[in-house]
């Protein structure tokens, strides 16, 4: 039996409804009209609350001169797609869809909200408000994420939603009229679904559940069919998981998302097998032991290792050529001598700064693993060899230093993990060190400063070196606020009013002037000590597009993916003799890959290597650079894309099947990894 409402309750009703109409259709217009240009949806906006207000007021007594049930049931038939058709219109390129694909889209979108109706059979309503509401959600989340790293949204993004929800509050979405009319149209389903509500009439609660149930297994047998192959060889889908949003694009935001949830789990590579990858390794192992023995029995002094991962730092100069009114990387540019640099080709761009720092400290590379992962989040779960390790095993105080929140990128957890023997994040800065926050974050001359006074401290052991890996936060985006603490003074020639590229390359030149100042003090500093710093990735697409349009380089949705934007600068310097020839006989210097670095600088550094840097530094040569993007053969210059790799490699004795298999072992296989071959 319904309930019945009190009178003075109903006689309520109307005033508060039109009072939460009014403030809803006023914030809204307010959104809409604050947007510029031209707009429009203007008269379909208008239309659109029309159509609220309208199912919202009417008497019911009009409604029951309607025909009702037919009108429900058409409406309950096209809810399903219109959330398709709302979904796709919030990415910013939905237009070249595959025909089949689109079928299976829409067979989804069916399926799930037939399960939504039959769960709530009494209850239409509840079915309409439940998946207009999650596929509002998914859309907006989507587009955001497109906005914001020009990516879609993967499955292993819901493992760092924390960490991206951490740093939004810096970024300004350029909405735009038509969102704000699709969110309109998504708030119009809802209201329609109650004015438009049905009750399905089945027999018994019996054969409710019954058809429940089956309308469940459907559902979930087609997630489980969204997730093979026959998806590609049968519909014609786009498989090539490297382009993400040609993925989405073509496949459409639903069957992309469904398709890449098996990459989740990785597969052994072919033909793996413990045993035999010990007896492979054995050859890279021989001697390590009795060199690093002897190394802690004499009485050389070790270096201080000092290494900087600096968020977004990077040298635009490798997409095109541009003058500025000042120079950028000055004091970086006059190192020569005991200095390294090149080019460093990572896997990442605009975002996911996590991959760059496992490929650095572990040495594997992301090529091995699904395109978008996040190993930090997903596959280390325990104490793993490392770069870290390896300087504890050579007697080396380590400490990780990240002026950000712990939690970001799982870090808490990983760094003790890693073994390092501190970890230090913003949250310790607070109550225990004065620092400058330069716009949000904190800025690279407080945390050098930082690094300089953990090496002065009066406590330190003696007669231990020490191992730091810091990572920054001030070149963190967006670019397009304004901050009172922070006036951006870099300008390019040919470009006015752009104030992304100007405060971005702002940063960069106040990198630069921290960092020659760090460099000055090690200069004079009584320990022998190496510093490394690299740039994680390059900025969003947003900041460099106009750059390279301003310079005539194509900046096109392709360009924009391009080999060259997965290059940041690297360098190494040290304030003794360091022989930088003989490092470049036997690793190539110019162009290398993020995965390659750790070796080069413990090669650099004149270090004993482990199992594992032997190998990496016998494969480098004749691939140099080995990233998630590309693969380069040293021989010929040849660049390959990592779907590639099956055609390069022609047996299980290749070095890439030996590298993947060795990957493997490390992170995967724990309970075979190859004892004292990674550290």
């Amino acid at each position: 039996m319904p309930l019945s409402v009190p009178e003075p309750i109903k006689k309520l009703l109307l005033p508060v409804k039109i009072i939460l109409l009014s403030a809803a259709t006023w914030w809204f217009l307010r959104l809409d009209a604050s947007l510029p240009g031209v707009n429009p949806y203007s008269l379909l906006n208008l239309i659109l609350i029309g159509c609220i207000w309208a199912a919202c007021l009417v008497p019911k007594a009009f409604w029951e001169t309607v025909p009702m049930q037919i009108v429900s049931y058409i409406f309950l038939a096209a809810v399903p797609m219109l959330h398709l058709l709302l979904v796709e219109l919030l990415m910013p390129r939905t237009r070249d869809i595959v025909t089949k694909m689109l079928y299976l889209n829409i067979i989804f979108y069916y399926l799930a909200f037939l399960f939504l109706l039959l769960l709530f059979r009494r209850r239409s309503q509840f079915a309409v408000l439940l998946g207009t509401l999650v596929s509002c959600f998914c859309g907006t989340v989507n587009c955001v994420a497109w906005e914001y790293r020009s990516l879609p949204v993967l499955p292993w993004d819901l493992y760092s939603a924390s960490t991206a929800l951490s740093v939004a509050s810096e970024y300004e979405f350029s909405f735009t009229h038509q969102f704000y009319t699709i969110q309109l149209t998504f708030a119009a389903i809802a209201v329609l679904g109650f004015v438009l509500k049905q009750r399905h009439h089945i027999p018994t609660p019996a054969v409710h559940w019954s058809l429940t149930g089956v309308s469940a297994i459907a559902l979930a047998g087609f997630l489980l069919f969204l997730q093979t192959d026959t998806v590609f060889t049968k519909f014609g889908g786009y498989r090539y998981l490297f382009t993400p949003t040609v993925y989405y694009e073509r496949n459409g935001a639903a069957v992309s998302f469904i398709s890449t949830l098996h990459y989740l789990n990785v597969e052994k590579p072919a033909g793996y097998r413990a045993d035999a990858l010990a007896e492979a390794a054995a050859a890279y192992t021989v001697g390590t032991e009795e060199e690093r023995a002897a190394l802690l029995a004499s009485d050389e002094e070790l270096p201080n290792v000092i290494v900087i991962m600096n968020e977004a730092f990077s040298d635009l100069r490798a997409l095109c050529d541009y003058e500025t009114n000042l120079p950028v990387t000055p004091n970086i540019d006059a190192l020569t001598e005991n200095t390294i640099r090149g080019n460093l080709h990572v896997s990442v761009k605009g975002g996911n700064t996590a991959n760059t720092e496992y490929e650095f400290l572990t040495g594997d590379t992301m090529a091995f693993l699904p395109t978008g992962s996040i190993p930090y989040q997903q596959h280390i779960k325990g104490e793993t060899p490392n770069l870290a390790s390896y300087f504890k095993s050579l007697g080396y105080e380590t400490e990780a230093v990240h002026p950000y929140y712990a939690s970001g990128w799982f870090r808490d957890h990983i760094y003790p993990w890693f073994s390092f023997d501190e970890d230090t994040f913003v949250e310790d800065f607070m109550p225990l060190y004065s620092f400058e926050v330069l716009r949000g974050y904190v800025s690279d001359d407080t945390l050098f400063d930082y690094i300089i006074k953990q090496h002065e401290k009066n406590d330190k052991n003696e007669d231990a070196p020490r191992f730091t890996f810091a990572v920054t936060m001030q070149n963190h985006g967006s670019y397009d606020k304004e901050y009172d603490n922070f006036k951006p003074d870099v300008t390019v020639n040919g470009i006015e009013e752009y104030k992304r590229i100007s405060a971005y390359l702002s940063l960069i030149r106040k990198t630069d002037e921290y960092f020659g100042d760090m460099i000055e003090y090690f200069r004079n500093y009584d320990e022998k000590t190496v510093i490394v710093m690299f740039g994680d990735h390059q900025p969003n697409d947003n900041v460099v597009s106009t750059l390279m349009g301003n310079a005539g380089v194509d900046n096109s949705a392709a360009a924009l993916d391009g080999h060259n934007r997965y290059i940041t600068p690297y360098v190494l310097w040290a304030n003794y003799d360091i022989d930088e020839s003989a490092v470049s006989t036997v690793m190539h210097t110019e162009d290398i890959s993020i995965n390659y670095l750790s070796t080069l600088l413990c090669t650099a550094a004149d270090l004993p290597l482990s199992g594992y840097q032997h190998f990496l530094q016998s494969i480098q040569p004749q691939y140099p650079v080995i990233t998630a993007k590309s693969i380069l053969d040293g021989a010929t210059g040849t660049v390959y894309t990592v779907d590639d790799l099956t055609s390069i490699r022609d047996s299980r004795d290749h070095p890439l099947s030996l590298y993947q298999a060795y990957a493997y072992n490390h992170i995967f296989d724990t309970k075979h990894r190859l004892d004292g071959f990674f550290d």
